[in-house]
């Protein structure tokens, strides 16, 4: 009959190394887990793209207007009197870029 401190040894070393082939069976199918699910998230988004056709502008496209402010006149003594010059054209509204202001609620 085997001794009962050699019985244990055999019996521990056996059960460390169980463990020690789980845990290593675990990483690699956690492992290969990770890359399938990798894999078939790429399927999954390469499917969902839609084929587009390439739009062409037939027109060309309308060159911007610079406007250009008159100068400003130069200023002289308080004694002249200014010449009296034409008017400019009254300008168009330029929009504004900047949000508007939203309100909700009562009064």
């Amino acid at each position: 009959m085997p001794d009962p401190s050699q019985v244990r040894r055999r019996s521990a070393l056996a059960r460390d190394g169980a463990v020690r082939r789980l845990r290593r069976a675990t990483q690699i199918s956690i492992a290969t887990m990770v890359a399938l699910g990798g894999g078939f998230a790429a399927l999954a988004a390469g499917s969902t793209h839609t084929k587009t056709a390439a739009v062409h502008r037939t027109e060309p496209p309308v060159p911007a207007t610079v406007v250009t402010a008159p100068a400003p006149p130069l200023v002289g003594s308080l004694d002249e009197q200014p010449a009296a010059t034409p008017s400019p054209a009254p300008a168009a509204p330029v929009p504004s870029y900047q949000p508007l202001v939203v309100s909700s609620g009562g009064s």
